[in-house]
């Protein structure tokens, strides 16, 4: 089942092996997949009707992560390493596990200069 849509410009499937896009996926520009990232349907009948997730643009997509069902996440979103995703997801958010969407206002508290935006969540 290849997508009925292309995927647009810019879209990086960085150690692309494992992904799965499904039929009716719509992938936007300039999203960052990384390997075993799979976009699928729920296993619900659809009765004909759009069963795989809509990503829009400038979206990152951790390793492993899976997003399920016909459902949009939206714009600057980021989806952590084997996040699994049921719901839409809001422009800018990030998701970290099943469905757990932070925004700006759970980010913990930096030291003297040392958060970016690549590894706010994570103490590395």
């Amino acid at each position: 089942d290849t997508p009925d849509d292309p995927p647009g410009p810019g879209v990086m499937l960085d150690h692309a092996s494992g992904v799965v896009i499904g039929g009716t996926a719509v992938v936007g520009s300039d999203v960052y997949m990384l390997h075993g990232v799979t976009l699928g349907a729920t296993g619900k009948p659809m009765h004909g009707a759009k069963r795989h997730p809509t990503i829009a643009d400038s979206v990152t997509l951790g390793a492993g992560a899976t997003v399920l069902g016909d459902i949009l996440v939206g714009s600057g979103v980021t989806v952590g390493a084997s996040a699994v995703v049921t719901r839409a997801v809001p422009e800018g958010s990030t998701v970290v596990g099943v469905n757990k969407v932070l925004d700006g206002s759970q980010r913990p508290p930096s030291e003297a200069g040392e958060e970016d935006d690549y590894t706010w969540f994570y103490d590395i």
